[in-house]
């Protein structure tokens, strides 16, 4: 990425971080920006723009972070709802998490949102698809199908969070809503694993 839209990314990350989606504005962004705020304007020409640009630049360093395939099936897939519901989130990162939901909400109406979320849909549901066929052909996972368990295990993240955001605090923890995923982790888990 350019070093300058980098800068402005990293301002729209403070700005999202103090202020929300909501009430975002480019003057928010340019009060957290070093440069000036027609910088901000010379690659974008408003704040919809840098907000999927944003929103793609959020949404690359997410499955950026995901886990590698080092370890078992299992443990991958855990480790994959522990990266994605964490029991508890700071308030920083709670606010990034609703304005990415606000977004995500936004999508139906801006195509370009729309697609950003179809890339990180489609490589998570990838990613899960992966992990769940290699652990039914390693007999860790019973014979399952794996497109069928990697969307379902899509919609409980993608909804989990969701609920997250619009029924729990950010200091109050999901454990009993990670604890439902780990159930069907357990039940489709061999009984020889």
């Amino acid at each position: 990425m350019d070093p300058v839209k980098r800068d402005i990314m990293e301002a729209t990350y403070k700005a999202v971080s103090e202020h929300g989606y909501g009430d975002l504005t480019i003057q928010h962004i340019a009060d957290e920006f070093e440069n000036s705020k027609t910088l901000i304007y010379y690659h974008y020409d408003g704040r919809d723009e840098l907000l999927v640009d944003f929103l793609d630049y959020v949404l690359q360093q997410f499955l950026a972070n995901l886990p590698d395939s080092t370890q078992s099936p299992r443990r991958e897939l855990e480790t994959l709802v522990d990266t994605l519901l964490p029991p508890t989130v700071e308030e920083e990162t709670y606010h990034i998490m609703l304005a990415m939901f606000e977004l995500r909400v936004n999508a139906p109406h801006d195509e370009d949102c729309r697609e950003q979320y179809l890339v990180v849909d489609n490589e998570l549901k990838s990613l899960l698809q992966d992990i769940l066929s290699r652990g039914v052909k390693a007999g860790v996972f019973e014979d399952i199908t794996p497109a069928v368990e990697a969307e379902l295990f899509l919609s409980l993240l993608i909804g989990t969070r969701a609920r997250r955001l619009t029924v729990y605090h950010p200091d109050e923890s999901i454990e009993l809503l990670k604890e439902a995923i780990q159930t069907h982790i357990d039940r489709i888990t061999a009984s020889s694993e």
